[in-house]
């Protein structure tokens, strides 16, 4: 009976004894976020390559915020109190403003494939720090996410480029420095789509297959099909 209360005093010693650690805050680096540029109000401006066509997409959006994770602690006596983290996040929304679009709904027809306006803005760049101890994204402990419109998305290798590693994923290629409507940028990401297919809801929508991303500038051209749409100053 002693031993037993002895063996018993020792687990709420384990249990209330250790007090949790201090919540850790990890945040995205100087070099990374060199990569995000962009503002909520900003008009962003790409001239076709093979007309005098102009699209023009607007910023609506930019979250900077800590996201708390959790790991561990269900079983205190022998794992001790879960462990926190809080990692900056930041995402960024753009909307497409030079033409309106509609989107398929249960109730389209054949002569009217397309009933719904379309206006939602959709996210074009999340960044994420976590230090190695939340989700790895890449073989990296932060990660990037790289969308653009509807129907295009991929990871950003923000760390392998920082660190000068070479690029493990073939959907990525590094260009020191590349000129588009007259204006030298770099360095610049060049980045396919991963997508194979546009959404269901899309039917007709041609998404781009090429992105390029270049440091302090964010998206300066896209390719759809064979069409290049370059940023306009």
């Amino acid at each position: 009976m002693r031993n037993y209360t002895l063996i018993l005093a020792g687990s709420f010693l384990l249990i209330f004894g250790c007090s949790p650690e201090p919540v850790k805050e990890y945040k995205l680096s100087a070099e990374q976020l060199a990569w995000q540029p962009y503002n909520a109000g900003d008009v962003l401006r790409f001239g076709n390559a093979r007309n005098s066509s102009v699209r023009t997409f607007t910023i609506t959006n930019v979250q900077d915020q800590l996201q708390e994770y959790s790991f561990g602690g269900n079983a205190p006596v022998y794992l001790g109190p879960a462990k926190k983290i809080k990692s900056q996040r930041l995402e960024v929304y753009a909307r497409r403003t030079d033409t309106l679009r509609y989107m398929l709904t249960p109730a389209s027809t054949p002569t009217q494939p397309d009933s719904v306006p379309y206006t939602y803005a959709t996210p074009i760049l999340a960044m994420e720090a976590n230090a190695g101890e939340g989700p790895s994204y890449g073989g990296s402990s932060s990660y990037a996410l790289v969308g653009w419109d509807i129907g295009f998305s991929n990871w950003l290798p923000l760390e392998q480029v920082i660190s000068k590693q070479p690029l493990s994923d073939t959907t990525h290629q590094l260009l020191p420095s590349l000129r588009l409507g007259g204006i030298d940028y770099g360095p610049v990401l060049r980045v396919s789509n991963r997508q194979t297919a546009p959404p269901a809801e899309f039917p007709r929508l041609r998404p781009a297959r090429l992105l390029y991303y270049a440091k302090d500038y964010g998206v300066v051209g896209f390719v759809e099909g064979s069409t290049l749409w370059y940023r306009l100053p």
